[in-house]
């Protein structure tokens, strides 16, 4: 195949046909932070290198802060789900919605988890029997449920755990707050509810482990997404395009870096931080030209895969890589092992993305009726009118 072929395979093509780019775009923002926080963690527990000096120990700070692209991650999640709401599009029945969302994620991740448990199998690291019992709470996205901890599978699936969390209540959410047809009312009663949830979840320790992995602990951030639908789609006046928010953005993602903490300010100055970052990826000329272009299109678009795949790999390479001891200090050993471990992640992320993620993505069939509209009955449960 021509590389010029693949590279145009690998552009998501959605099946309502309505492509944004800066999605993806803001899809690459996340996944990157996230890859090279596990990485410099990767290093500092297999790598020896000398005490770091002030300078490597802000850079380390800096990429330890790469679990905001995961709080990005579920503000996007928010978004996508919301726009069909904010938009006005023809709905579908909730079970057709779940059906859906399941298909596009689930093969994925059963057979990417079930490959890492045969390799914790194979190592011994775990009885078989306990690793079973991680396995199935794993698949079935209730290892924090049973556990409260991290899954020993592959940690990273928390997070989505939460997304699925999500997903099941979005559809009710999103109907009820663009229920509400007076923009500015509904924008001040989602601005205030934020506000108030976040206060109680502090209040009642929410923003802590075990709740902290879980939607309890994640819902402002999705709730932002849901609002940056709603302003995308309804722009305040005053938003244009301009290189203002192109400067913002350094500005936006140092606060981000320095305000996720336990404190309510800071927890509250960082979800509007949060919401400028999707305004700044919209209007700013330079940083949506550049979520715009296709390699960091591709990038983002295969973030799902990469996000599976990524951490087991960096695994394994710096245990590997551990083994030969000290040659630098650590930015010469993080920027020589990144050389080598970030092409290595994007070409399996490519491999994973384009024969395994993506073909599911092209099966999908969705139902469509120019007249069909969500509505929550007396029942409680969506359906199709």
């Amino acid at each position: 195949m021509p590389l010029n072929s693949l590279f145009q395979n690998l552009i998501r093509k959605p099946k309502n046909g309505k492509f944004i780019p800066f999605l993806d775009g803001m899809r690459f923002l996340a996944i990157m932070p996230v890859i090279f926080q596990h990485a410099s963690e990767r290093l500092h527990k297999y790598g020896t290198f000398p005490e770091l000096n002030s300078a490597e120990q802000f850079l380390s700070f800096l990429i330890s802060r790469g679990t905001v692209g995961v709080f990005l991650f579920f503000a996007i999640s928010g978004f996508v789900l919301s726009l069909p709401f904010a938009q006005g599009r023809p709905k579908e029945h909730y079970s057709e919605y779940l059906k859906r969302r399941l298909f596009r994620i689930e093969p994925p991740f059963l057979l990417w988890m079930t490959i890492f448990a045969l390799v914790l199998l194979i190592k011994g690291d775990y009885p078989g029997g306990e690793l079973v019992r991680h396995f199935l709470a794993t698949i079935t996205y209730t290892h924090q449920i049973f556990y409260g901890e991290y899954s020993i599978i592959n940690p990273v699936a928390w997070s989505l755990e939460v997304e699925i969390q999500f997903y099941l209540i979005a559809p009710f959410l999103a109907t009820a707050y663009f229920g509400v047809k007076h923009v500015t009312e509904r924008r001040a009663a989602l601005i205030w509810a934020i506000f108030c949830y976040m206060v109680l979840q502090h209040g009642l320790d929410w923003h802590l482990m075990p709740y902290k992995a879980s939607l309890l602990g994640q819902l402002p951030h999705f709730l932002i997404g849901m609002l940056a639908a709603d302003l995308y789609t309804r722009p305040l006046s005053w938003f244009k395009n301009s290189y203002a928010w192109d400067a913002l953005f350094p500005v936006l993602a140092i606060v981000l870096a320095f305000t996720w903490t336990e404190e309510l300010g800071k927890m509250l100055l960082f979800e509007v931080a949060l919401l400028l970052v999707f305004i700044a990826s919209i209007y700013g000329k330079l940083l949506r030209r550049f979520l715009s272009l296709n390699w960091v299109v591709i990038i983002g678009g295969m973030c799902y895969s990469l996000y599976l795949i990524h951490l087991p790999l960096l695994e394994g390479f710096y245990l590997f890589v551990g083994k030969f001891g000290q040659w630098s200090g650590y930015f010469g050993q993080l920027s020589i092992t990144l050389s080598i471990a970030l092409p290595m992640i994007l070409f399996s992320g490519v491999i994973a993305y384009r024969w395994i993620e993506q073909p599911f993505m092209k099966r999908q069939k969705t139902k469509k009726s120019p007249s069909a509209e969500m509505t929550l009955p007396a029942t409680g449960k969506l359906q199709t009118r």
